[in-house]
């Protein structure tokens, strides 16, 4: 028995994700944390700014502010290498 969809009727894809789109955010992501890399070496200010974040979703922001999109979970996965000396470290 097969059964269709109703004529009209389109697939719910709200959650739905191809390996492609999910790949492109990866390599948006790698770019955005090698750009906060770079402007924390060169900008001393901003690597202070960072370092006093409380949270990822505030460090987000404050690159957020400097032209770099970055989700506050990407920061998350790569605490402590942003910059030397393994700061900053959010708390959980």
């Amino acid at each position: 028995m097969v059964i269709s969809r109703p004529q009209g009727v389109a697939m719910n894809t709200t959650h739905a994700q191809t390996p492609a789109a999910g790949s492109h955010q990866s390599q948006d992501q790698a770019r955005s944390l090698q750009e906060i890399k770079t402007l924390a070496q060169r900008d001393e200010t901003f690597a202070h700014a960072l370092k006093a974040c409380a949270s990822t979703q505030e460090a987000a922001h404050v690159a957020r502010r400097r032209g770099i999109r970055v989700s506050p979970e990407a920061l998350w996965r790569h605490r402590g290498t942003l910059l030397a000396g393994g700061v900053p470290t959010w708390r959980g």
